[in-house]
């Protein structure tokens, strides 16, 4: 979100969702909602909530560019089919995780895992009381090797929590039954507004899901990655991914006569 914002000199607002229950949140908007539902959140409650968010806080005149990543594109095609008065230049696929998800290289390892959801919570509700320089420490130790971006540190901060642990863990286990079938009427009825960048080491769409989106839709601008971009991009990748979709946002603005517009 930083690097896109970067990208295009600040002129263009970036808005971004967190799911929900996956993230800290500070003491301030805790008291700010008090009355909120607080608890485990499912798959399709995450759905429910960004189309919430786009229906209840997206001015009616804002043009909007939807980037979702991984599983966050299969959110992408259900606020495009649930909100039609939503005026959407152009939905970014990178890294599309929309189809088959327990049949995939990692969603195959990650099945078993969800058995032991709660000695996961268990162990983060034992980490969450160490003190913030330690839990940095493990994390470092953790991607030993890796030049992280800081940001993807602060949010993997986030997993010493035992609630987003949980959350974290619940929605993964819903989304390999419900992820199955790809929406391909959807897909079809908005495949002008769409760009489908898929990876070619990708553990949660292989290169075969490429193909068959490919062989479906021959006239749709869908991608293979040809620079070695990783799923999990925002750890090391941010700045060169976000600018090849900065470049597709210039394109799409400048064949709408470079409308104002909000990316999120």
């Amino acid at each position: 979100m930083r690097e896109l914002y970067r990208a295009h000199g600040g002129r263009i607002p970036v808005w971004g969702m967190a799911h929900a229950g996956h993230v800290i949140l500070p003491d301030d908007i805790i008291k700010e909602n008090s009355g909120a539902s607080k608890g485990t959140y499912g798959f399709k409650d995450q759905i429910a909530h960004k189309i919430a968010f786009v229906k209840n806080h997206v001015p009616r005149d804002t043009q909007l560019v939807l980037i979702g990543h991984s599983v966050g594109c299969y959110m992408v095609l259900e606020i495009l089919k649930h909100c039609p008065e939503v005026d959407v230049l152009k939905g970014v696929q990178l890294l599309p995780m929309i189809e088959r998800m327990k049949e995939t290289p990692n969603g195959s390892r990650l099945a078993p895992s969800t058995y032991f959801r709660w000695l996961a919570v268990f162990v983060a509700f034992l980490l969450s009381f160490l003190p913030d320089v330690a839990k940095r420490w493990l994390l470092k130790l953790y991607f030993l090797g890796r030049k992280l971006d800081e940001g993807a540190v602060e949010a993997s901060l986030n997993l010493f929590d035992p609630n987003v642990t949980n959350n974290s863990i619940f929605m993964g286990w819903q989304e390999l039954s419900l992820v199955r079938e790809p929406d391909l009427q959807c897909i079809g009825q908005h495949l002008d507004k769409l760009i489908f960048y898929y990876g070619v080491t990708d553990g949660w769409a292989p290169v075969s899901f490429y193909q068959r989106m490919k062989n479906t839709f021959p006239q749709g601008d869908i991608h293979l990655c040809d620079r070695g971009i990783q799923h999990a991009f925002c750890l090391e990748q941010s700045a060169e991914m976000a600018g090849m979709v900065a470049e597709w946002i210039e394109q799409a603005t400048a064949a709408e006569g470079g409308r104002p517009l909000h990316t999120g």
